[in-house]
């Protein structure tokens, strides 16, 4: 039952906002308040209730102003059909003027104390629940690892293993030294971090035995464990499968490495001399899922708009319980998918403009059905998995009830996805139709920077078509894994497809890799696609492992008005008419 004071605010909103339709939000306000500038509501959610009360029959925007500071999202905040914009108006949930709210779903880390003070290792209480990532003034620090991260670039140095059977992996007794010193019942949670060609897998520390001068390792868990066959695992790059161990106190040995005992709660990390750890900002995503916009087959969540928002600090922490073992796209085989910092699913027109996503424990935003919505002007940072994916559970072949029609994603600027799964990418569209990609920066990459379609097997067609890959600039990509490239496809028939006018350069071979890479590359039975007119600056477009009955055509070492027409353009939108 509904208090009276509740009754009567609800009444006194409604008399406040019959004409105005905009309602304020601020981390000094109150949910008790009317939702006024002077009065603003706390939280977005209480502003979300109050939209419901005037949402029925629209006559003009109904507009959600959040003010400066930190929202803290300690669990999802969902929008569904109630939600919607009606009448051909939208729902608006947009910064203020001057604003720039973030909606967090982290945690500070405070009260740091000596735990060894020859090494610099302090150590603080926080929550149990397992987070795998943790940032210090803004930047990500290096999760305990052995042997040290030298290279920013590629995670590199790496050491070899081998897999003489599935699921087994055999090393140099000297490599496993250090793990020896990791106490038996910690063993578990040390991650065997391996890179092979487009697969990234994190095997979580089982049964171990010495077998001659090498130490063989068994998962500690089927979920995280080697299921290609043994000849996968070999002739790699520069060495046979790269690999290094992470996550233990006993590999904390240079400044900002850290380590989470998530069953005591507390986090161990190495500053540098002379720094104070209570004078560094230290914070650990613990939410998972910050935003939910979910409708139905039936009824779509309609017309709503996120605008000029900071989302930040996701979580995703299933991999500390069972590993994982990823295809391209940080697709989890058998296991579950990175969870999304914003997910939508079942909507129609929802629109993404000028947000930020960033320090993502997974995917950044994650569109299911979702028709005709606008991806515009965003900017994706420090992404765990991928920027954004597409309707990955559809399956290979989606009925067109499915599929996602006539998506739009431009003028955004993509750099470090795939951060700690590193052969995801920025963007990730399974068999989706009418997708029109233009006009971004994508750069610095692990992996490919994009992948239309997804592993049909053979030349058939799964629903993916009419897509539009132009203008984009791409740099810098394939810094780890091979076997893709700028813009990648992965098979069908995708007629009506067309990749032209994108500028796409510094694409080179990963040292740690054998397998190709191209600035274009049409994979695995690609068909029916014209690619023609990129800028493809020391590479080519081609087709490969059956691919065939594609058109590529014009694509040149350079063209200077094709260079300047790439990447972000002000201005532009493909829904202008």
């Amino acid at each position: 039952m509904k208090s009276f004071a509740s009754v009567i605010g609800l009444a006194t909103l409604l008399a406040a906002h019959a004409e105005a339709r905009e309602f304020h939000v601020s981390p000094q306000g109150s949910d008790r308040s009317v939702g006024s500038e002077a009065e603003p509501f706390k939280t977005l959610a209480r502003a979300r209730d109050a939209v419901r009360a005037v949402n029925a029959d629209m006559a003009q925007d109904i507009v959600v102003l959040l003010h400066d500071g930190t929202y803290p999202v300690t669990e999802t905040i969902a929008f569904d059909t109630r939600d919607s914009g009606r009448n051909g108006h939208k729902v608006i949930y947009s910064a203020a003027p001057g604003s720039k709210p973030v909606l967090s779903g982290g945690t500070d880390i405070t009260g740091w104390t000596p735990r060894d003070k020859t090494n610099g290792i302090y150590e603080a209480r926080t929550v149990k629940t397992p987070f795998r990532q943790l940032y210090v003034d803004g930047a990500m620090a290096v999760r305990a690892r052995y042997p040290n991260r030298e290279s920013r670039k590629d995670n590199s140095p790496y050491w070899a293993c081998k897999v003489p059977e599935i699921p087994k992996m055999r090393i140099k007794d000297d490599y496993w030294k250090t793990c020896s010193t990791v106490p038996i019942g910690k063993r578990a949670e040390v991650e065997i971090v391996m890179i092979s060609h487009w697969y990234h897998q994190r095997i979580r520390v089982g049964s171990v035995k010495t077998v001659g001068n090498e130490v063989e390792i068994t998962p500690a868990s089927p979920k995280g464990k080697f299921t290609k066959h043994p000849g996968f695992y070999r002739k790699n790059g520069r060495i046979d499968n790269p690999f290094y161990f992470e996550n233990a106190r006993e590999f904390i040995d240079v400044p900002y490495e850290w380590y989470h005992d998530a069953g005591e709660g507390i986090v161990y990390m190495a500053f540098p001399r002379g720094i104070k750890p209570d004078g560094a900002r230290v914070e650990a995503p613990v939410t998972e899922t910050l935003i939910a916009v979910v409708g139905t087959a039936e009824a779509p969540v309609r017309d709503l708009e996120f605008r000029g928002l900071i989302f930040e600090l996701a979580n995703w922490g299933t991999p500390s319980k069972e590993g994982v073992n990823m295809t391209q796209a940080a697709q989890n085989v058998g296991g579950e998918m990175p969870k999304p910092m914003v997910l939508a699913r079942h909507v129609e027109r929802l629109a993404f403009r000028s947000n930020t996503f960033r320090r993502a424990g997974g995917q950044g935003l994650e569109l299911y059905n979702a028709d005709f919505s606008d991806v515009e002007g965003n900017t994706f940072r420090s992404i765990a998995a991928n920027g954004i994916i597409i309707d990955r559970e559809t399956g290979r072949n989606p009925t067109p009830d499915k599929q996602s029609v006539g998506v739009a994603i431009w003028n955004n600027q993509a750099t470090e996805c795939g951060s700690n799964y590193s052969n995801g990418m920025f963007l990730f569209a399974n068999n989706v139709k009418g997708l029109i990609v233009a006009h971004n920066l994508i750069h610095n990459l692990p992996y490919s920077a994009m992948q239309i379609g997804n592993q049909p097997g053979k030349i058939q067609d799964v629903g993916c078509a009419q897509n539009t890959i132009i203008n984009n600039h791409i740099h810098h990509c394939t810094q780890i894994h091979g076997d893709g490239g700028g813009v990648y496809t992965l098979g069908g028939i995708q007629t009506g497809t067309v990749i032209s006018g994108n500028h796409i350069r510094d694409i080179h071979q990963p040292v740690w890799d054998r397998y190709h890479v191209d600035h274009i590359y049409l994979d695995n039975f690609s068909s029916k696609i014209t690619v023609k007119d990129n800028v493809v600056n020391g590479g080519k477009a081609v087709e490969r492992n059956g691919s065939k009955g594609n058109s590529l055509s014009n694509n040149t070492q350079s063209n200077p008005a094709v260079e300047k027409n790439a990447g972000i353009k002000p201005g532009y939108s493909p829904r202008k008419k």
